[in-house]
């Protein structure tokens, strides 16, 4: 295919360029949004590991893993977003001196194809973000111990990472460590799966259905934050390996951590507000307005203005398990 025998970032930039429209015809043409995001993840996948192999040289490719976190990571991304990505070196390799630069091109790279960098600099031109396995099994057990919010959110972050290019066993490995030192706590896993209150608002959801409020409303802190990170905080308690939120559903389902009614109401309104995202950020990128993840709720159908009520108050639901499974009231 064009995007695996690319012989240039530009040709790549070009590829990426076409990503945004395909995505919107797929979705005018009613296929689901679960099969959008897995073909965006693929797509993604093999663009941002063509342009890896294009700047890194092949040593450092074969002996490091370069992996995508977030919704990138889970396979829940559609339209472009920040980056979010990180280089773990096989412990005992001795990268080339010019290691900072070669990443800084490839963030500068990914920046080119419309992935902004992130503002909290979660990507390889930072050198927080590219360690040898045995300094990021280090760091992320950092994360564990400490129970300041940052601490917690990063760990959150690379929880969710998916290998793109390299040895995927070197990600394998730390993960791994992460987990079998998590769920030796309980206080810890309380404190993670705290931060579904992170940007907890009330009912100012149900302000804005009614009318009685500002109608925009930001779907990622309302309702898929809470969803993503409560499913994520008992994947972790679990050991679930999985980092798609669809497969750890499945998983603790299966584990019986989860009714089958409460999994396939937790999938359902993860794929609505999906859509409802999509949906808005194509309006936007076609008014050429930044793409900002809002919708305004009072420019919705009734039907789904009622779907978004009905996924927010499952999202309530899920929030109050999520409570008594952590004891998230004695914290």
């Amino acid at each position: 295919m064009r995007l695996d025998n690319a012989g240039s970032l530009e040709e790549l930039a070009a590829i990426a360029g076409q990503i945004t429209d395909m995505i919107g015809r797929q979705f005018r043409s009613g296929t689901r949004v679960a099969l959008i995001a897995r073909l965006v993840q693929d797509l993604n996948a093999r663009l941002f590991a063509r342009a890896w192999q294009l700047i890194a040289p092949p040593d450092l490719v074969a002996n490091s893993c370069l992996f995508v976190m977030g919704s990138e990571g889970r396979g829940e991304q559609l339209l472009k977003t920040d980056q979010d990505n990180g280089l773990v070196l096989r412990d005992g390799f001795a990268p080339p001196a010019e290691l900072a630069a070669i990443c800084q091109r490839f963030s500068d790279a990914l920046a080119s194809f419309g992935y902004p960098p992130c503002p909290g600099g979660i990507m390889v031109s930072n050198p927080a973000w590219r360690k040898s396995a045995a300094e990021f099994t280090q760091m992320a057990r950092q994360w564990l111990v400490l129970p300041e919010a940052d601490s917690l959110m990063n760990l959150a972050i690379f929880m969710d990472a998916h290998a793109v290019s390299g040895d995927a066993h070197l990600l394998d490995a730390v993960r791994q460590g992460v987990m079998e030192l998590a769920t030796d706590s309980d206080a810890m896993l309380a404190r993670f799966a705290s931060a579904i209150d992170a940007f907890a608002s009330g009912n100012g959801w149900w302000n804005r259905l009614v009318g009685d409020a500002d109608s925009r409303l930001n779907l990622k802190k309302e309702g898929t934050f809470p969803l993503v990170h409560g499913v994520r905080s008992m994947a972790l308690a679990g050991r679930i390996t999985e980092t798609g939120t669809a497969e750890r559903i499945a998983a603790l389902v299966q584990a019986g951590a989860l009714t089958e009614a409460m999994g396939q109401e937790l999938l359902e309104s993860l794929h609505f507000f999906m859509g409802l995202k999509l949906k808005a950020g194509l309006a936007e990128a076609q008014r050429g307005e930044p793409v900002t993840g809002q919708v305004d709720v009072q420019a919705l159908s009734t039907l789904d203005r009622d779907l978004l009520k009905d996924t927010l108050g499952v999202v309530k639901r899920f929030r109050a398990l999520l409570r008594q499974r952590f004891r998230l009231g004695v914290l």
